[in-house]
């Protein structure tokens, strides 16, 4: 398999066995306490109470900002980031300072710790694949990360960092510093996409409207709108988004409809190109056999994932 998206893919997969493992382990088991109702706030979205909870664990010692916040999910709007926050200090989960930073209060250290120590027993408890492959694959990852740790700028490793920070001690059984490998690849492909796209001078929320017309789930402010109203973005800026990417030459307008151009689609594969070339350049410390053992391991580990 080359180096390239699907290759990502793959390794998104495989994590997602591991949460597909997790969640059966979890059914078969004693049921855990109910955690508290806010934190279903929008869950499984990057602007949720619990990614946020997650993300000050990331900045822990240092507070959550909504300047620092949007670094990574520069898709977002200010003013919806703020009002998750705001939430989160209500819960008494934050302490806004007078400088709009918030910091982790001892009730919200307690929780972000609990939840993050039950996950972590719970990812222990499985076994996907044979102990001596859960090692190597560990091994793997772990050379993979520590290269893009030591990656140059662009694409600097901002995310990466920060994932890094929640990283379990040692020693940590395999397959749990595995499921924080995943976490941190991920982290590391926002890293490489960002410096693959932000030097055309485009707002987060612009190229993420493009990208959809590009791909061609959306052509309309409205479509925009029903797919990214959690963003934190009206119908009427992603009006005007469209239009400024029309004004670049990347979209035309045809029967009130936005399609890319010529010029447009250009662009968007030029960024994706980039987004492979800084996120695999890293890989360059596993030789070609390292490279087909850890696809192999892989496709096992993806292929583990309980039916359904």
């Amino acid at each position: 398999m080359e180096l390239n998206a699907t290759f990502y893919d793959l390794c998104m997969d495989a994590a997602g066995a591991i949460y597909a493992a997790m969640g059966t382990a979890q059914a078969r088991g004693e049921p855990p306490p109910e955690p508290p109702q806010i934190l279903q706030l929008r869950a499984g979205l990057a602007e949720s109470v619990g990614w946020f909870l997650v993300q000050a664990g990331e900045f822990d010692p240092e507070p959550l900002t909504v300047a620092a916040l949007r670094v990574r999910d520069v898709y977002a709007a200010e003013p919806i980031v703020r009002a998750l926050l705001e939430i989160m200090a209500s819960e008494r989960w934050f302490d806004r300072d007078e400088h709009g930073a918030y910091h982790l209060t001892v009730l919200g250290r307690e929780l972000l710790l609990h939840r993050r120590a039950q996950r972590r027993a719970l990812v222990a408890s499985l076994m996907p694949l044979p102990a001596d492959d859960l090692a190597r694959l560990a091994l793997l990852l772990e050379r993979l990360i520590d290269a893009s740790l030591a990656c140059p700028n662009p694409p600097g490793c901002w995310c990466l960092v920060h994932s890094r920070r929640r990283a379990p001690e040692l020693p940590a059984p395999p397959i749990v510093r595995i499921a924080q490998y995943f976490d941190d690849l991920n982290a590391f492909r926002d890293d490489a996409h960002m410096a693959a796209w932000q030097p055309y001078g485009v707002a987060g929320y612009e190229w993420e409207a493009f990208a959809l017309v590009c791909a061609g789930t959306a052509r309309t402010a409205a479509q925009l709108f029903e797919q990214l109203a959690h963003r934190g973005y009206t119908r009427a800026e992603y009006g005007a988004a469209l239009e400024r990417l029309a004004q670049r030459g990347w979209l035309a307008q045809r029967d009130s409809q936005y399609h890319p151009t010529t010029a447009g689609l250009a662009a968007h594969a030029e960024a994706e190109q980039r987004t492979n070339h800084y996120f695999f350049r890293p890989w360059g410390c596993l030789d070609a056999y390292a490279i087909d053992e850890l696809e192999r391991l892989l496709v096992r580990l993806r292929d583990s994932a309980p039916e359904h």
